[in-house]
């Protein structure tokens, strides 16, 4: 058999420590059995002792250059004595060295195709180890050889490392090596110094610091290593399948679970599948599917979220009647027809399925899902392998769900709270300090405030959004009144009531009376006659006569609210609506996250015809960064440069509208700080003081506001106003504007205007700038 060894100049071997084959130490071992006399095959032991001591020549140190075919009659009698009868070389992984180094005498023949890349060298680098960490692991396992051999130290010098390899079939599969070195004596070069056991093991010595109090050339190697290679697939994909749980966040989950999904084969020993897991989080008790999730999966993945909800609604009722795995193994026509939500399997050209439930206390968590694309590939006896890892599967659908369920309080504090993290460490504070009360002295938690934060106030408005709306209305007022009236015709034409005359003159007077800009109670006094005139007759009609059914039906098909096109107008309006905010608000979350990088303050938005926003940023806000005024005026930069951005947005979106708005954009300067208190019962901050509400009035009372002795509206689209009170106001607001100027994002020209009075406030002056629509 040929020595397989490592390329050479991998590791050097032997430059480190000198390092022979030698039987001298297996023969000591088996002598010691012998003299025990326990052993029932002491006899077997002594023929082989004496086999080896009948030639001299085998008893002296062998290089492991050397050829050892001449010694094969005594390696098979070693071969013999060491691996039991049992052993097969075609499923056993094993193997004989010699000490130290990358030298294979004997070895099975699986060992060859594991450990070999080309059949000849040893692949000496397991699948993701540094060649560094291979030979610190090496002279780790050496010097524990040396301090248990020579020193009598109590050491484990097992050095099991996990190895990555693929065997002949294509299964990945995790092995354990062990290298058994009882049959080595460490040979004493010269003089050694004395070590002390118990000062040895007070301080941790590193392999580099043994090389200096021991160096290996004091030392030499006689005899064989014994290397067992144990299969630990199971146990060492569990482990990984633990630690993605144990590691799992929002921000990996999905990657989590491709990892996951790219380990279930390698566990069930089939490398020609392929798995998908699904969890179904719950949302106010009932399931829900994500579409994260849902995008790959071989059932839910093909068709759109209506049909794919139709599917998960239908794979729910099966699973909540079945919770059993279901073993599809050749999936055909007949097959599948049973369960229609498994209709697309063949269009993917999967041939053979299970859809497997991970089921909790008789509530199913999710799905785990095996696909192959040879018919009988998966059947049930595979399962059996998935016993071990179903609690941890289990585990990670219950994280999802606790994940889903964090992302949800997320979405309540962002959207409908104020405790936000740059000002939550105060409310952490607080309820802190009252759960160390004791109980019978807690009071109610004051009011929780903020001194000397300065505010920022910024609002994005859809421009004459009431009239849009307006129009809206009207226009599927006049559609729905004239469907009506066509309808009543034609059903006059089969049924004669003098009533449908007189449905048909009031459905005229209103369309003739149906002002061009909607007046107040219009659209009340057009919807009560429809729903308490209108409606009932036709209703009745429809029921009694088979004739008129269609037409009937196309009525109320066409004022159907959610597909109706009677509603059409109002509902392309609010569509158009809802993309621009949605698209506003897209940009300011992703901005605040970027803001709160300089410095941490409290960003509140809240949507109305448009969407308005409050910054506060100051000292009392922040919990450890000390404040500067620079961080305001980088905040004040930012407001004008953001308003800008969102100028250009709007502008791009408005020709993808179905109707067409455009937005203004207005921003108000408020130089002096302010305190803000938390409102327990609007669950959101306030200013406090009576100087300090001067500042909510002005917000309140802009968003409206006309130049002086214009009439003009102030804010206007494709502008950015700026309202301010003093002139130093005016000049940090110029130095802005200069630079963004400079930066081709606003234009040349800067108007200078004085407002008119409002209610309360009076001396309110602005700027207002043109933003360059074509990006740079």
């Amino acid at each position: 058999m040929k020595v397989l060894t490592a390329h050479p100049g991998v590791f050097n071997d032997d430059k480190v420590i000198e390092s022979n084959i030698s039987f001298v130490p297996f023969l000591n071992y088996l002598k010691e059995k012998v003299g025990n006399g326990d052993d029932a095959r002491s006899s077997f032991y002594q023929l082989i002792i004496d086999k080896f001591e009948s030639n001299p020549d085998i008893l002296k140190p062998i290089s492991p250059d050397a050829d050892l075919s001449q010694y094969k009659e005594y390696l098979d009698l070693l071969i013999a004595a060491i691996f039991p009868v049992t052993t097969d070389s075609s499923t056993d992984i094993y193997g004989m060295g010699a000490p130290y180094r990358f030298a294979i005498f004997h070895y099975s023949d699986l060992f060859k195709q594991l450990f070999t890349s080309d059949g000849k060298e040893l692949t000496t680098v397991p699948d993701g180890i540094s060649l560094a960490q291979v030979k610190k692991d090496k002279m780790t396992w050496l010097y524990k050889l040396i301090l248990e051999k020579v020193f009598h130290f109590p050491m484990n010098y097992k050095n099991d490392i996990i190895h990555r390899v693929e065997t002949p079939d294509g299964i990945k599969r995790y092995v354990k090596v062990n290298i058994d070195a009882r049959f080595v004596d460490v040979k004493v070069n010269g003089s050694i110094p004395h070590l002390d056991y118990n000062q040895f093991c007070s301080k941790q010595i590193t392999p580099e610091g043994l090389q200096q109090l021991l160096p290996t050339h004091l030392f030499s190697l006689e005899g064989f290593v014994i290397w067992t290679v144990k299969d630990v697939t199971q146990s060492e994909t569990l482990n990984n399948i633990k630690n993605l749980v144990m590691n799992m966040r929002a921000n990996n989950e999905v990657d989590s679970y491709r990892s996951l999904e790219k380990m279930i084969p390698t566990i069930l020993g089939i490398p020609d599948i392929t798995a998908h897991m699904v969890p179904f989080p719950k949302v106010n008790g009932k399931s829900v599917l994500e579409e994260q999730f849902s995008n790959t999966d071989p059932i839910l993945g093909i068709g759109n979220k209506k049909q794919q909800q139709h599917f998960f609604q239908l794979m729910l009722e099966h699973l909540q009647q079945h919770p059993v795995p279901l073993i599809v193994p050749d999936v055909n026509e007949a097959t599948i027809n049973p369960h229609p939500f498994l209709k697309f399997l063949p269009i993917k050209n999967i041939r053979s399925f299970i859809l497997c439930p991970i089921t909790h206390k008789k509530e199913v968590l999710g799905v785990l899902e095996l696909a192959s694309s040879v018919p009988n590939r998966l059947s049930a006896e595979p399962l059996w392998k998935l016993q071990n890892a179903y609690p941890l599967l289990g585990l990670m659908l219950s994280r999802s769900m606790n994940i889903l369920e964090n992302r949800l309080n997320e979405v309540i504090k962002d959207q409908f709270t104020a405790l936000q993290p740059a000002v939550e460490w105060k409310f952490v504070d607080e309820a802190w300090n009252y759960l160390l009360t004791p109980p019978e002295e807690r009071k109610d938690i004051e009011s929780i405030s903020f001194d000397e934060v300065y505010p920022l106030y910024g609002a994005v408005d859809i421009r004459n959004s009431s009239v849009q709306q307006g129009n809206a209305i009207r226009e599927d007022l006049q559609e729905q009144l004239e469907l009506i009236r066509d309808t009543l015709e034609t059903i006059g034409q089969t049924v004669h009531l003098p009533l449908l005359e007189e449905l048909q003159f009031k459905t005229n007077d209103l369309l003739q009376h149906l002002s061009n800009s909607l007046q107040a109670g219009e659209d009340l006094k057009v919807n009560e006659f429809m729903d308490q005139e209108i409606q009932p007759v036709l209703e009745h009609l429809c029921e009694g006569n088979e004739t008129l059914q269609p037409v009937l039906e196309n009525y109320f098909k066409k004022i159907d609210k959610s597909e109706g096109h009677v509603y059409h107008h109002r509902r392309e309006y609010e569509e158009s609506l809802s993309h621009v905010n949605t698209a506003i608000s897209q940009y300011l979350e992703k901005e605040r996250l970027y803001i709160q990088q300089s410095f941490p303050c409290y960003f509140e938005k809240y949507r109305t015809d448009g969407i308005e926003y409050t910054i506060y940023i100051g000292q009392s806000i922040a919990q450890e960064k000390k404040f500067d005024h620079l961080y305001l005026r980088n905040l004040r930069l930012w407001q004008l440069s953001s308003m800008a951005h969102i100028a250009r947005l709007t502008h791009k979106l408005s020709p993808k509208l179905k109707v067409h708005l455009q937005t203004t954009q207005m921003i108000l300067m408020h130089s002096a700080p302010i305190t803000i208190s938390f409102r327990s019962d609007e669950r959101r901050f306030d200013v406090e003081g009576a100087y300090n509400v001067r500042y909510e009035i002005i917000k309140k009372r802009i968003d409206k506001v006309h130049i002086k002795d214009t009439g003009e509206r102030l804010t206007q689209p494709g502008t950015i106003a700026m309202v301010y009170s003093y002139a130093r106001e005016m000049d940090e607001l110029k130095k802005y504007i200069a630079f963004l100027q400079s930066k081709k994002i606003l234009l040349p020209e800067i108007e200078e205007v004085e407002l008119e009075e409002l209610q309360g406030v009076s001396g309110l002056k602005a700027l207002r700038v043109t933003v360059n629509m074509e990006e740079a």
